[in-house]
This record gives structure tokens, sequence and C-alpha cells, in this order.
């Protein structure tokens, strides 16, 4: 089977370093183009002081905003630097950021709306709670869930 388009969702962690490897392999082997996607969620932006009080709520929802604009900039910065890799091995790769909403469910939204014929992904994030874990639940809710097929990296 060959593939087309491949989706690489990329938090930075080593296992989405390793799963863009192998997405770039397939794609010089079938002239394939990538797809990188990073999602950000606010539920993990939290302005510091805030959970000591000692932001008032007033200022808590501005600061919020700061921190998620600073998030975006920093996995644009991220993701620019992996289309430049993904060149450097003559593999044309696109660039996406979203912001909000569950992750696997972002994931799965962006493979239907890019046609993705394969996803490959990392075996665990950046989450610390998900090294207790042999599978993380994103990877194996996409997995589940998604209309191709899936390559879960380790």
């Amino acid at each position: 089977m060959t593939y087309q388009r491949i989706l690489v969702p990329f938090d930075g962690s080593k296992y989405a370093k390793k799963s863009l490897e192998h997405a770039v392999d397939i794609a010089k082997n079938n002239d394939a183009i990538i797809h990188l996607c990073t999602i950000i969620t606010t539920g993990g932006v939290v302005p510091p002081g805030s959970l000591l009080g000692l932001v008032r709520e007033s200022a808590r929802g501005t600061l919020q905003k700061r921190l998620l604009q600073a998030s975006k900039i920093e996995a644009e910065h991220m993701q620019n630097e992996q289309v430049k890799f993904c060149k450097s091995k003559g593999v044309r790769a696109y660039p996406k950021v979203a912001v909000n909403g569950n992750v696997a469910e972002q994931i799965l939204a962006m493979a239907k709306k890019k046609s993705a014929d394969l996803i490959i992904i990392g075996s665990q994030g950046l989450h610390g709670v998900s090294k207790l874990k042999s599978l993380g639940s994103v990877s194996r809710k996409v997995s589940e869930h998604a209309s191709c097929p899936v390559l879960i990296v380790r």
C-alpha cells in the first residue's frame, strides 16, 4: 500500500521525534507529504501564582491568554524546525497548530480534514503520568477511532 498524506502529531517528546523519523522514511519511499500537528490545550496553561491565590481573578484571564499565545509561538517555532528537518531529507511537510479541545479528538479531526491515509504517533507524549502506562491515552484513543491505519512508535 502506498501512502500520500501522513499525519504526525508532534509535541516535542522523544517518541514524537522518533515517529517523525519513521514518517520521513515512509514519505520518501512513497513521495508522500507530512502534515505535522501540535495541539495546545488551555488546561495545562496555568498562570504563575494562580494556585497560591496570588493572582486576582480579573488578571487571571489576561495572563492565561498571554501564556497561551506564548505556547502557540513556541509550538510554531518547534514545528518550523521539524519542517526544515523534513525538507533536508527531501520530504514536504506542512505545520498546523491547533488550540484547545481534546487532544485525541483534535488529531482525529485533523486526520479527516487532511484526508490522511496514515497516522504516525508516538506511544507516549510529554505528560508525566503516561510514563506509568505502556501506551499513552492519546495514542490509544487515536488508534481505536482512526479511519486510517495508525503506526504507534515506541
